[in-house]
This record gives C-alpha cells, structure tokens and sequence, in this order.
C-alpha cells in the first residue's frame, strides 16, 4: 500500500458518514485521484462552520474538530483547493505587516456559506501584531515559510488591560495548524521567520447575534506586559498603529 493511499483511506475513515454533497468544483483545482476525498473533506468543512454559526457547537469544540479535520488533509490538497499558487504572486507583502487577499474554497451545494476563507502573506522579519478576538473563531494553517507563534488565554478583560496566560510559543511550519475563539487561545501573533510565509484563515464570525457586531480585535502590548502572581500577565491594550509601530517589522 502506498503513501499517498493510506492518506486516502484515513481521510475517507474520518468522514465516514457524512454524505459526498454535489459540489460547485474548480475543475482545474480539484482534479486528481484524490478528489472524492476532498469534496469529503470541503463537505465536513461547510457543516463545521455552519454548526458553529448557528450556535449547534460550541466554539472550544469546532477548535478541535476543525483542527482534526485539517491535519488529515495533505497540505498539498489544501494549497490544490484554494489555488494558492496562483494567488501567492498577486499579494503584496507590506514592510510592516501582513498582506491579506481572499482564498475561496469550493461552495457545496445545500450548505449555507457562513464562513470566510483568506491568504495571509509576510516578508521574512513581519508580523500578524498580537491581538485578541471577539465573537469569532479562525484556524490558521501555514502554507510555507516559517512563523513564530505565540497564543495567550484571556483570562479577564479590563478597561485598558487584558491579563493573559502565555499557552504556546512554538516555531511554526508548513501543515501546523493552530486556532483561536472566545474560549480558548484567544491572543495570539505570528512572526514570519523564514519569509515569505503565508498562512491559509479559515473564520467564522458573528456567533452572538446579541453583542450587535460581527467581530472585534482588541491589540496588546504582550512584550511591555506586567508579570502578575501564577505567571499571568498585565497586557496593556493599544491602538492598531501602536501595534503596527512595536510589532509589525523585527
């Protein structure tokens, strides 16, 4: 049995259940002997986002199942199905920040789209500032290159400080996966050591009505933190440009 097969039949094992729903497909994008397995893949994708949305499962646990479902997936079927080699020499890579286009999956017919799908892009030595999140989750793959990544849990939410508790600083590659939501790894920043790095976001917004927005980001001063008691820290909330000035370029 060859590599590439098992890969097939682990992914297709995990899907097990979850019908082929006809698909809307980019031809040139998805054609190959592994195509059933990604409309599987994109199928499972769409229900995730729409369950999440709709409030059917709980942000923590589409963190899990949408990493799970993605770390089956060879990287080069991801990178197939948005067409990111097309799309790589089209986005202009800022010099103190990241460069952001859309990278759309494949719709699937019968499914609600209710998420959002883009390409982040840096030039070695750039940054995604640190920041925190409301109302929504994202999961993050990286294409090429390599990142710093670091992710804090907001522990409280203060006037103008957010305390935080440091949960990964790992060096990131291609096929890493991480997340974020309201409930877990909800600071994170990313810096692009090995440039030009590019990452794959997948985002689902406005999970709670009530709040009356779809989304916010709230930027932190995480290196100009005060330590507190149980290694927590005091993060200094700022303003995007101030973020963009201590952050966006090493």
């Amino acid at each position: 049995m060859t590599q590439r097969s098992t890969r097939r039949e682990v992914l297709l094992q995990a899907l097990t259940g979850y019908a082929l729903i006809p698909m809307l497909l980019r031809q040139d994008a998805l054609a190959g002997p592994v195509r059933k397995e990604v409309q599987a893949w994109l199928s499972r994708t769409h229900q995730l986002c729409s369950d999440v949305h709709d409030r059917k499962l709980e942000p923590r646990e589409w963190q899990q199942q949408v990493e799970a479902l993605f770390a089956r997936v060879p990287l080069s079927e991801l990178v197939r199905a948005i067409d990111a080699d097309r799309l790589k020499p089209g986005l202009e890579l800022p010099d103190d920040r990241a460069g952001a286009m859309s990278a759309p999956l494949p719709r699937v017919e019968g499914l609600p789209r209710v998420f959002g799908t883009k390409l982040f892009g840096l030039a070695q030595g750039r940054a995604i500032v640190p920041h925190g999140h409301q109302n929504m989750v994202s999961m993050h793959v990286v294409l090429a290159g390599e990142f710093h990544l670091r992710h804090f849990e907001r522990v409280e939410s203060q006037p103008k400080h957010l305390v935080l508790r440091p949960s990964i600083d790992r060096v990131s590659g291609p096929g890493d996966l991480s997340s974020i939501s309201d409930q877990h790894g909800n600071v994170h920043g990313l810096v692009a050591t090995k440039g030009p790095a590019y990452t794959f976001d997948l985002i689902v917004d406005r999970l709670d009505p009530a709040l009356g927005f779809a989304w916010k980001l709230d930027y932190v001063d995480v290196d100009g933190a005060e330590p507190l008691a149980g290694g927590l820290l005091r993060a200094r909330r700022i303003e995007f440009e101030e973020a963009v000035r201590r952050y966006g370029k090493t």
